[in-house]
């Protein structure tokens, strides 16, 4: 089998190897190393694999912050033809047991920082698990699947269209589901986002985004099909984020509103040379207006908007250029900046109906997308792989309109997901942690807006008669051992008598979302309202 003539992603590395074989392919905190560097370890990785026992289609689970060895991982598995599956590191332990036990891992490779964690999640053989700084007996060092393997080329039987990674987002059942990613996705995800954001193989990518989110995994492969020196943070610190881009030359970065917003804030600014960055690319949640031009009036970038989701590799369904950023006054340009831009140039946008009818220009309904991006389905659940691909488009549950022009404008979302600060929460999940609370008998959770996360969830309780009230605090306690700190309601907790409900006895969101959003998320304690018996508390920050 010739990689070249099928789309796979592995081959990017061997390319860069041979192409740019000295050239500084990923930085982190402690490690950098050169394409070639990289190709050889990512080969000997693969063969490891081979030996630890893997076989196509098996399932590696990573654990790790931000890294060179999670590059290797995602690598060495494609080449292995075995699928990489990057786990959330902020997830509570119950959180990590749900993924991997429907992932179902052969092996797990975890940061020794996250081994506490996995341990007490998920309890396999001790061989299973192999530790990336040193190994911890009973389990293996990571180094022992690298070591003393030959680096030559690794022939692979994996085709384009098999599984390549499996990205976890969580369900609106409150289940996480896994996406899979076919090596024809990211292969086509990548270069999509290389050509749309212009970037070159002398630029200097920073990543910010977690590589276990599909955004920070995207940017990771755009980065490499362009042959770019990628510089990986940890975690993002306003300072540090200033000084890397000086200290390292960077070029272009993707940023979330939330770390836009931070950096406006920080001093740094004018303590660091910054004429180094080019550009860049902004997406994963909605983009306050406001916000994007102060930024752009304040650093003089070029700046894009990029839209994608994890259904669709977290490749672009639509891209807004730079210069579609550049004001002039007049009411379209303005109008434009609204929109995330136009269809990207693998995927077909457009609107349909109820009935799957294709809307004309102008018109509402929900945006549905088809192309060489959209994911091959859910793992294991085949209803909901149907439902969302029917009749060959991926359905997004967004409500959005296309103008005559060809820009795409999102106007509400049929699905409850609460977007925080470029995570994707949803109110299920939530809603389901705080109803196993043994004084808590129902639950509604909306988004709120906030000026800083864009959205942030705020939680409507109420409790069991005759039982000990918690209170808001006694909640957000509970809620911390079930769920990752990004998720917790931290617009507040309100306590109400009952919910509002329909006929039908469904739970009225939008009056909830009416109510709360007519006034500040973050009121006084003990204000009533008019849900009955509601009384709205704000947990004490942690």
């Amino acid at each position: 089998m010739t990689l070249v003539n099928q789309m796979l992603f592995s081959y990017v590395a061997e390319k860069n190897a041979k192409v740019f074989p000295g050239k500084t392919y990923l930085v982190d905190e402690t490690r950098r190393c050169t394409f070639k560097t990289f190709h050889e370890r990512t080969n000997a990785l693969a063969r490891g694999l081979f030996s630890a026992g893997m076989r196509a289609g098996d399932r590696v689970a990573v654990l790790n912050h931000n890294a060179v060895e999670n590059a290797e991982i995602f690598w060495g598995c494609m080449k292995a033809g075995v699928i990489a599956v990057p786990v959330n590191i902020r997830l509570a332990p119950p959180e990590i047991a749900q993924i991997l036990e429907d992932a179902d891992p052969a092996l797990v490779i975890t940061g020794l920082d996250y081994l506490p964690r996995l341990t007490s999640a998920w309890t396999p053989s001790p061989e299973r698990i192999y530790v990336i700084q040193s190994g911890v007996p009973p389990h293996k060092s990571y180094g022992e699947l690298i070591e003393g393997f030959s680096t030559d080329r690794v022939e692979t039987d994996a085709g384009d269209e098999d599984v390549a990674m499996l990205i976890y987002t969580s369900g609106t059942t409150g289940k996480p589901k896994g996406v899979m990613w076919t090596h024809r996705n990211l292969f086509s995800s990548a270069q999509a986002s290389a050509i749309s954001r212009r970037t070159r193989p002398e630029d200097v990518a920073l990543v910010a985004a977690p590589v276990y989110q599909a955004a920070g995994v995207a940017t990771l492969f755009s980065s490499a099909y362009r042959g770019n020196t990628t510089v990986l943070i940890n975690h993002f610190d306003p300072a540090e984020y200033l000084a890397t881009i000086e200290r390292e030359g960077v070029t272009t970065a993707f940023i979330v509103p939330a770390m836009l917003m931070k950096l406006m804030q920080s001093s740094e600014i004018d303590r660091r040379d910054l004429s180094s960055m080019r550009t860049i690319c902004y997406g994963s949640a909605p983009m306050p207006i406001d916000l994007l031009k102060r930024a752009m009036n304040r650093f003089g970038w070029r700046f894009m908007g990029a839209c994608g989701a994890t259904e669709t590799s977290s490749g672009y369904i639509a891209f807004l250029p730079d210069e579609d950023h550049l004001q002039d006054g007049s009411p379209v340009k303005e109008r434009r900046l609204r929109s995330i831009g136009k269809e990207s140039i693998n995927a077909e946008v457009r609107i349909f109906d109820e009935q799957d009818r294709e809307l004309p220009a102008g018109e509402v309904g929900e945006i549905v997308i088809r192309g060489t991006n959209i994911m091959k389905g859910y793992w294991r659940q085949p209803g909901e792989t149907a439902e969302a691909l029917r009749n060959g488009w991926y359905h997004t549950g967004d409500l959005g309109s296309i103008d005559e022009d060809g820009y795409i404008y999102i106007v509400d979302r049929k699905k409850d997901m609460i977007i925080s600060g470029g995570f994707n929460i949803y109110p299920k999940e939530i809603e389901t942690a705080l109803d196993n609370h043994p004084s808590v008998l129902e639950s509604a959770v909306v988004g709120l807006p906030d000026p800083q996360w864009g959205e942030t969830p705020l939680a409507v309780v109420v409790l069991k008669k005759n039982t000990e009230p918690p209170g808001a605090d006694g909640l957000m306690e509970f809620l911390r051992e079930k769920l990752a700190g990004y998720k917790l309601p931290r617009g507040g907790i309100v306590f109400a008598g009952e919910l509002p409900r329909n006929a039908a006895g469904k739970v009225l969101k939008r009056e909830l979302r009416t109510l709360y959003c007519s006034k500040p998320a973050r009121s006084e304690k003990g204000k009533t309202n008019t849900i009955p018996g509601a009384v709205e508390n704000r947990p004490q920050e942690s």
